[in-house]
């Protein structure tokens, strides 16, 4: 192979590992938006629930039963249900995999969220 061909070579394998990278970032984004949007219907759920029983549900599976899921949500990432705690008259809701944020009575952990954009 000539310098010019080894080169192109590795520019090719360079755009392919890149690309590669940034599909992956792109796959995470989905997976915290998603399990973003699983917490705000869990903290739907929630308040549907002290609306019909006057209190905060104690489970996840209490909000699954509520809303006629058979199948519990889950984080995409980590594929486990939501963790829900109860403290007095607030409860937070949490991703199990620790890093998609949570939402205490309500209000969730993260800023709106920015657009994802796409490398060109």
């Amino acid at each position: 192979m000539s310098g010019n061909s080894v080169r192109l070579a590795f520019a090719a394998l360079a755009v392919l590992l890149l690309g590669a990278g940034c599909g992956d970032q792109l796959r995470e984004a989905a997976r915290e938006r998603q399990c973003r949007a699983n917490l705000n219907t869990l903290s739907t759920d929630q308040a549907m629930f002290r609306n019909n029983h006057g209190r905060w549900a104690t489970t996840v599976e209490d909000l699954d039963q509520l809303a006629g899921r058979t199948l519990p949500l889950m984080c995409p990432s980590s594929m486990e249900p939501y963790r829900l705690a109860l403290a007095g008259d607030d409860y937070l809701l949490q991703c199990p995999a620790g890093k998609h944020g949570s939402i205490q009575t309500g209000t969730p952990s993260w800023a709106p969220p920015a657009p994802v954009r796409r490398s060109t």
